[in-house]
């Protein structure tokens, strides 16, 4: 891990525990190393991460549409409507699971209240694109449907998700979008790959906190079948000739993050098409950040803006209902 770059010292720690394991693991290099390796060791890594405290949250497992798509629901207890937060974990596709994510799905369903649904989709190389991203489609569908099981809000969603998990969230808009129109009124990439392509500054910055470069051509080798697939929009949406008319985007992006560039590109773009965009920074905070709550103190700060301007934006558009409907009733 190189130490060029000024990061916390409780991060800087975090990862060199991390780093160690590995090692003591024998981690084989990365061209060596196969999809079943990389689930197992992604395991061990994530060992390290503490659980968020789930008191009041109450979670329960379904399985969705002819696959039997794995989805896990948190609900905050006693709220009678809940805005919804359709979420796609990380693992560049290749790793990770509901698990891994219930830490965070935890942490958005208690801090900005709100009904987090967490899809387990099909994994690559098994399942290469666009396999994971039709499992979005398929879940989107039935929350839609099926929310208010859970007292979710079915005029009041949003959905997203965290690095590939991102990716998934953005393509399963724009594909909405093609068919006619997007349901969710809301979309959040937290740290999100967009575009399968090396050549950004933060790609060619050397960092090696979590994601590298290498890393993530490892990822996309296994998610796509050659460079033209990679560069459908549906798997790099920076690619997509249109970002009109899709939700207002709200973009989560860390410093020493090989990805930092394309979400800034992706935001300029949106915002030079007429979509509202609201853009989070973080400094000095790295790839997979939002995994270190409780042991990073730049990490939790930075979640707790992300979940309060969550839970803003989800409110927004119920409270622009709210606010039409009793002008609409004034004028009669």
């Amino acid at each position: 891990m190189k130490r060029n770059h000024p990061i916390d010292q409780d991060l800087s720690d975090l990862l060199g525990r991390i780093s160690e394991k590995m090692m003591e693991l024998k981690h084989p290099p990365l061209e060596e190393l196969t999809p079943e390796q990389s689930r197992f060791f992604y395991k061990e890594a994530r060992t390290f991460f503490k659980p968020f405290e789930s008191d009041g949250i109450q979670t329960h497992n379904v399985n969705v549409g002819e696959g039997n798509i794995p989805v896990r629901i948190y609900q905050p207890a006693g709220a009678e409507e809940l805005p919804v937060f359709l979420f796609m974990h990380g693992g560049g596709w290749v790793f990770g699971d509901l698990d891994s994510a219930d830490t965070l799905c935890t942490y958005f369903a208690k801090n900005a209240e709100c009904l987090v649904i967490s899809v387990g989709y099909r994994l690559a190389p098994e399942h290469p694109f666009p396999a994971a991203l039709q499992d979005v489609m398929v879940v989107a569908q039935w929350a839609l449907q099926n929310v208010w099981h859970w007292n979710g809000n079915p005029a009041q969603m949003a959905i997203g998700g965290e690095s590939s998990g991102a990716n998934l969230a953005a393509a399963a808009v724009l594909w909405m979008k093609e068919l006619g129109s997007c349901p969710f009124h809301l979309e959040v990439l937290i740290t999100p790959v967009l575009r399968h392509q090396f050549e950004t500054d933060s790609y060619q910055s050397g960092y090696a906190f979590n994601l590298t470069k290498e890393k993530m051509e490892w990822f996309w080798n296994h998610y796509v079948t050659d460079a033209r697939q990679g560069s459908h929009p549906f798997a790099s949406p920076l690619n997509a000739k249109s970002h009109k008319d899709v939700p207002p985007l709200l973009l989560v992006t860390a410093e020493y993050d090989p990805l930092r560039d394309e979400g800034f590109q992706y935001a300029e773009k949106l915002k030079n098409e007429g979509v509202h965009v609201k853009h989070l920074h973080f400094r000095q905070l790295v790839h997979s950040f939002p995994n270190m709550i409780g042991q990073v103190k730049s990490a939790d700060s930075a979640m707790m803006e992300l979940a309060g301007t969550l839970k803003t934006k989800l409110r927004e558009r119920f409270l622009f209902l709210i606010e039409n409907e009793n002008y609409f009733q004034k004028e009669r």
